[in-house]
């Protein structure tokens, strides 16, 4: 399997982190194990190179099978969800967290735990085609950022309050919503509705989603985890509620997740 990354120049890097290429010589057989996507908190954009497209499950315990077309919108998540891995190649966009809410026309927050057709969202009319014919993945890269751009000519910002709620959350696992409120002067009732509406979870979620994504992060590729001491540097009261976080948003306890030495970042093989 091949994974390409490309990084964005500003003024697109202020709301993609990156876009990805992914390419396996042959495409998975019919039947092959699903794989769960595990919530970061942030939009994507997702399109099927193979065929016209993608089948996902909206829970990671069903067993439901929906088929969309080959060029989807993930809105941020909090829960993780499942795919059949069944193209060859796959191209994407990763936003930064609330980066996708200029290019929205409605609040992001409409689009939270959902995949929808692209062409519902952000046009894309054709953009697929363009995709398939380009010859190299950095000429699919670049028609990508040109899609983009275009659509953030006329797109709108997003409040400096919330610009300033991210980043600080972003920088600091222990910091409370309480600390952010006396920096920004919103109550907390108003400040909660513009993060979500703009980023599309409730802070207090954003943070959790977030800090799990550190934690995983923070893991080691080989060897023994201080599963405790993973615990306290990530932010947590105590190995329990790690335990009880870790699993909500990826179905396995943290010991289960290190051992399945997952490739591709925040994919995880389903049994079953």
């Amino acid at each position: 399997m091949t994974i390409l990354k490309h990084f964005p120049a500003p003024p697109l890097s202020e709301i993609v982190e990156l876009f990805w290429y992914r390419a396996h010589e042959t495409a998975t057989v019919h039947g092959a194990s699903r794989e769960a996507i595990l919530p970061d908190g942030c939009a994507h954009l997702v399109i099927n190179l193979s065929e016209n497209r993608i089948g996902l499950y909206e829970r990671i315990e069903s067993h439901r099978l929906t088929t969309l077309k080959g060029s989807i919108f993930c809105g941020p998540r909090s829960s993780a969800y499942a795919i059949l891995p069944a193209a060859a190649a796959v191209i994407g966009v990763l936003f930064r967290p609330g980066g996708v809410f200029r290019l929205l026309s409605v609040p992001t927050e409409e689009f939270r735990n959902t995949q929808v057709p692209l062409e519902l969202i952000i046009g894309g009319d054709g953009l697929r085609d363009q995709l398939i014919a380009a010859a190299t993945p950095a000429a699919r890269f670049l028609l990508l950022e040109k899609f983009l751009l275009r659509q953030l000519q006329r797109s709108l910002s997003l409040h400096r309050a919330i610009r300033y709620a991210v980043n600080a959350f972003e920088q600091d696992s222990f910091l409370s919503v309480a600390t952010v409120l006396e920096k920004i002067g919103l109550s907390e009732r108003r400040f909660s509705r513009i993060f979500s509406e703009q980023v599309g979870l409730t802070p207090k979620l954003f943070q959790r989603v977030r800090r799990f994504q550190r934690t995983m992060a923070s893991l080691p590729s080989h060897g023994e985890v201080d599963w405790a001491g993973t615990a306290t540097a990530n932010g947590y009261y105590d190995q329990a509620h790690f335990i009880n976080d870790f699993r909500s948003f990826s179905s396995v306890t943290p010991s289960d997740f290190f051992a399945s030495r997952i490739v591709q970042r925040n994919h995880l093989p389903l049994r079953g």
